[in-house]
C-alpha cells in the first residue's frame, strides 16, 4: 500500500537520481569514461556503481541477506572485491543511463507496496554494527545518501570535464 512516506521517499530518489543523470547529459562514451581528477571514478563508473548498489540495496530490503550472496559474502574473513566501478565493453553511457532509470522504477514499484518498518538482520561486515537490522525504510535513506553522494562526485568530475555544473 502507497503511503505518504514511501510517497516522498520515492520522490526524493528520483530527484537525486536526476540530478546524476543530468550530469551525464550530453556527454560522448568517451567523456563519460574521463577521468578528470586524480580519483579513477568516472561519470560511466558512478552511474554503474548507483545503479548495482541501488539494486542490491533494494533486493536487501526485500530478502534480507541472500541479496549479498548470504550471510558470509561481506564478513569481516572474507576477501570481497567491489567490482560496481569496473566497467566493461557493454557499459556504454546509454545502456548505463538505462540501467540507472530501470533500477530506479523497480525501487519505486518495490516501495510503494512496501512494509516501511520490515527489518532484515544486516550481514556480519566491519562497517556494520553487529548485531544491526535495518528496515526498508533505513534501506531507502542509506540509497539516498549514496545517490546524493555520487551525484556530487559526478558534478565535480563534470565540471572537470568541461566546465558544465548542476549543483
Amino acid at each position: 500500500m502507497t503511503t505518504l512516506e514511501s510517497t516522498d521517499l520515492i520522490e526524493a530518489l528520483d530527484r537525486h537520481r536526476n540530478f546524476l543523470l543530468f550530469t551525464a547529459g550530453d556527454l560522448t562514451d568517451e567523456q563519460a569514461r574521463t577521468t578528470s581528477t586524480v580519483s579513477v571514478l568516472t561519470i560511466a563508473s558512478l552511474l554503474k556503481h548507483v545503479a548495482d548498489t541501488e539494486e542490491q540495496w533494494f533486493a536487501f530490503a526485500d530478502r534480507g541477506q541472500e541479496a549479498f550472496g548470504g550471510a558470509g559474502r561481506a564478513g569481516a574473513n572474507v576477501e570481497w572485491e567491489d567490482t560496481r566501478f569496473v566497467l566493461g565493453p557493454q557499459d556504454t553511457l546509454a545502456h548505463l543511463i538505462g540501467r540507472v532509470r530501470e533500477v530506479g522504477a523497480a525501487s519505486a514499484e518495490f516501495l510503494r507496496g512496501a512494509d516501511l518498518d520490515a527489518t532484515h538482520p544486516l550481514p556480519a561486515a566491519p562497517w556494520f554494527e553487529p548485531g544491526a537490522a535495518w528496515s526498508v525504510r533505513r534501506v531507502a535513506l542509506h540509497v539516498l545518501a549514496e545517490i546524493s553522494q555520487h551525484a556530487g562526485h559526478a558534478d565535480i568530475i563534470r565540471e572537470a570535464i568541461d566546465g558544465q555544473h548542476t549543483m
